[in-house]
């Protein structure tokens, strides 16, 4: 299937409803071929008002396992020139993702974009087979820290144009960290401005990451394997706006925090 934009360029990408197909995985992504094979999958569109669009789909299914599976998977061949939608495993950007069975819950996809538009887009369920045809699928926006059920409907985000490879996670569960951990990990981790800076404090645990998002989701800083329980981050944009921290510590929690920067 082709896709033509209203900007009038095709997508040129196959396979049947996402993207390119990579190895023997027609079965796993035709949805009208009959198979024996246990699978549960979701496909998800990417689009605009002024009709972009990109589709990518993830589904569990025998045979696969969480890594690269070149009978499964898919990168992208990102012919779109106005946008890339997938997800990503091993630092590759999969149009299809086959995922291990047994499919649980607790799974979670990160999903990243490229866009040469900035403005409105929206992520939503196209169509979904198996187990995902009535399990809840959640969207997290790691830049606003919003879990959105795409079952309600599609999730509607503003952007930038660039590419973000951290912003959203596929889920299938609304299960946050409870009261008490919030509480700890709140208790845990400081943020202070100084000098136009912004300091993070964490009083006991090690920070692993850190990533600050203007409110459009834009990433302005992206720290990892930090390995210290204090970080400074400079050379952010002059202008007073509220920005949004991301603080990951070594034992997994996290939380984000907003700031007013000056």
């Amino acid at each position: 299937m082709i896709f033509i934009c209203s900007f009038g360029q095709a997508e040129t990408d196959v396979f049947n409803n996402a993207g390119t197909v990579s190895g023997g995985n027609n079965q796993f992504v035709n949805p009208a071929k009959p198979s024996v094979l246990e699978r549960h999958r979701v496909w998800l569109n990417m689009t605009n008002t002024g009709g972009a669009f990109k589709q990518l789909l993830i589904g569990y299914i025998e045979g696969a396992t969480n890594g690269y599976d070149s009978d499964f998977d898919g990168i992208t061949l990102d012919r779109n020139p106005y946008i890339d939608f997938y997800s990503i495993n091993l630092d590759k950007k999969l149009v299809i993702q086959g995922r291990a069975l047994p499919f649980t819950d607790s799974d979670a996809v990160p999903l990243g974009y490229r866009s040469i538009l900035s403005g409105e887009f929206t992520i939503a369920i196209d169509h979904a087979d198996g187990l995902l045809s009535t399990h809840a699928v959640y969207l997290e926006d790691t830049a606003t820290n919003t879990l959105h059920d795409l079952r309600q409907g599609g999730y509607t985000f503003t952007t930038d144009t660039g590419v973000f490879n951290s912003r959203f996670v596929l889920r299938y569960t609304n299960k946050t960290l409870g009261d008490d951990d919030f509480q700890a990990v709140n208790n845990v981790v400081s943020i202070g401005m100084n000098n136009a800076s912004i300091t993070i404090n964490s009083t006991i645990e090690n920070l692993d990451k850190i990533f600050v998002y203007d409110m459009l989701g834009r990433q302005l800083s992206n720290q990892n394997n930090i390995r210290d329980t204090n970080l400074v981050v400079h050379n952010l944009p002059s202008t007073q706006q509220i920005l949004l921290v991301k603080v990951f510590l070594e034992n997994g929690k996290h939380i984000t925090k907003k700031t007013l920067f000056k």
